[in-house]
């Protein structure tokens, strides 16, 4: 993704997050649960098959979906490592990986979505979310089939949204491996920080402009799981502004830069700073760039980004 994307996504997310939550308060994203439950993960999904969205808005499919629009790049990111690929007839211009997924040759727009040409594709689902929350309304009212999805607001939530989408799309099986083998993962990591008593003060930058991120988010999650205090612990919104003078009392021991690539971005331009000289972090080099599209993405590959975090707070214990 080019700088001038990630900007824009960048943008967009945190605009998306603000108007759907009256301020940036994130609504936890609830488990959806299917008409008939499943006997087990693993059972084959009954179809017909209903699902209520985050609005609690029903939506019923006599078999998985096979026209579906996308207009979130993590839940793309999920439909293709389910198996669902092939049913995803459009998708945002962000929902760039894998390399399937980027060679959709159908592309909506992540920003000012547009119902009527959405409903030109005659798709059998589409996926709203945060970003497009002004726009839910419009596509019902167009008489589209949507399914509007906030964030996941947690590393848990993710993995159980690999597992609605599986069902949902018929691939039961592929995403409960998926969802396992993210579980593993995750509690691999749990048990390499579990003898950590007091984890670092940390610092997540999303962009230059100071915007971080809060407990109730699937960032703020993953530095939580890695026993790590949030520097933006307690504020007020979910993808907070932090002004420079807070950063610098807070002194965070680590700094993770989102917007390293973005905003070139690093341990040099942060020592120009006004004051950040005296931060720890900065002091003692600890300042890391981290990839924005595994780590800003609550897909599969989260993952890996816990994993990379862990690396760098922990590098004895993720050896």
């Amino acid at each position: 993704m080019d700088l001038r994307s990630r900007l824009s996504l960048l943008t967009a997310l945190l605009a998306g997050l603000v108007i759907a939550c009256g301020g940036g308060n994130v609504t936890p994203t609830p488990t959806a649960t299917p008409t008939p439950a499943p006997a087990s993960p693993t059972a084959p999904p009954a179809f017909p098959l209903t699902v209520s969205d985050q609005d609690g808005k029903p939506l019923t499919w006599t078999a998985p979906p096979k026209a579906i629009v996308s207009y979130s790049p993590g839940v793309t990111e999920i439909l293709f490592a389910i198996g669902a690929g092939s049913q995803v007839i459009a998708a945002d211009q962000f929902s760039d990986y894998p390399a399937e997924a980027k060679a959709l040759k159908q592309r909506v727009k992540y920003t000012s979505p547009d119902p009527e040409g959405t409903l030109a594709l005659n798709p059998d689902l589409v996926i709203l979310t945060r970003a497009q929350r002004t726009s839910v309304e419009r596509f019902r009212s167009a008489g589209l089939p949507v399914f509007y999805t906030p964030e996941p607001d947690s590393l848990d939530a993710i993995v159980e949204s690999v597992r609605m989408w599986g069902r949902i799309t018929g691939h039961v099986e592929q995403a409960d491996r998926v969802a396992s083998d993210m579980r593993i993962r995750i509690d691999a990591v749990k048990a390499k920080v579990a003898p950590v008593t007091e984890g670092p003060r940390v610092y997540y930058e999303l962009s230059d402009s100071l915007f971080s991120v809060g407990d109730r988010t699937f960032i703020g999650s993953m530095i939580a799981l890695l026993k790590a205090k949030n520097v933006a612990t307690g504020s007020a919104t979910d993808f907070p502004q932090l002004t420079a003078e807070a950063v610098i009392s807070r002194d965070p021991q680590v700094i993770l830069l989102a917007d390293a690539s973005s905003a070139n971005q690093s341990l040099e331009t942060l020592k120009k700073r006004p004051g950040w000289t005296s931060i720890s972090a900065v002091k003692e080099g600890k300042v890391h760039a981290v990839d924005p599209d595994i780590g800003n993405r609550p897909g599969p590959r989260i993952v890996l980004a816990l994993e990379e975090i862990g690396r760098l707070l922990y590098p004895d214990r993720f050896r």
